[in-house]
């Protein structure tokens, strides 16, 4: 008698080469995803941020060679970034996004800087010659968040969330491929992918009536 098997399932040809692809882009993506799903769960549970510390305040008189130069509207621009370079230096401060504004009628040079997980705010007097500013660090935590969110992060993390965005779309979909043309599994997985959509759209018209 002749031993007894079951028919072996056949892949078609385009899940000979979606398979791999589906295989590698889930190795790719690993950590990735487990990255934006673990910041994801608390950015959705901000209470979990532990108590930042007190923040640094410092002050400071104005260098020199900043103090001689008189700033105004068309100049406060390169003045700021040359003052925040120095006291970056001079003081060990963060990086991050820099915003320069000059408020004439107090004769006062604003310098935001913003980092994920913390900022630095620098207020500079020409007149008293003085510099004061404000460090804060938010914590590891916040700084997960931030980068999340491609908050106050450059050009680069910001190409690397898209590109991330992509790769993660063309895993699931060649996911989804693989199982929709399995007989046995067909039918399971239409009805789990719209039960998952059945959920979402309940739950965002129940939070928005």
């Amino acid at each position: 008698m002749k031993g007894f098997s079951l028919p072996k399932y056949k892949l078609s040809r385009s899940q000979r080469w979606v398979r791999p692809l589906h295989a590698y882009s889930s190795m790719l993506m690993l950590f990735i995803l487990l990255f934006f799903t673990l910041t994801g769960i608390t950015l959705n549970n901000r209470q979990w941020l532990p108590t930042p510390q007190a923040s640094q305040e410092v002050e400071l008189a104005l260098a020199e060679k900043f103090a001689a130069i008189p700033i105004e509207a068309t100049s406060a621009e390169m003045q700021g970034q040359a003052i925040w370079q120095l006291l970056k230096k001079e003081q060990g401060l963060a990086g991050g996004e820099l915003s320069v504004q000059w408020l004439a009628d107090e004769s006062l040079l604003l310098l935001d800087v913003k980092r994920p997980g913390g900022y630095t705010l620098v207020e500079v007097f020409p007149e008293e010659q003085r510099v004061w500013y404000e460090n804060q660090k938010l914590g590891w935590m916040a700084v997960l968040n931030d980068l999340h969110m491609g908050r106050y992060s450059d050009k680069a993390w910001s190409w690397f969330i898209d590109l991330s965005a992509v790769v993660i779309l063309f895993f699931t979909l060649t996911g989804f491929w693989l199982v929709l043309f399995h007989p046995k599994r067909r039918s399971r997985t239409l009805m789990l992918s719209g039960l998952g959509t059945l959920l979402m759209l309940v739950l965002y018209f129940w939070m928005v009536s």
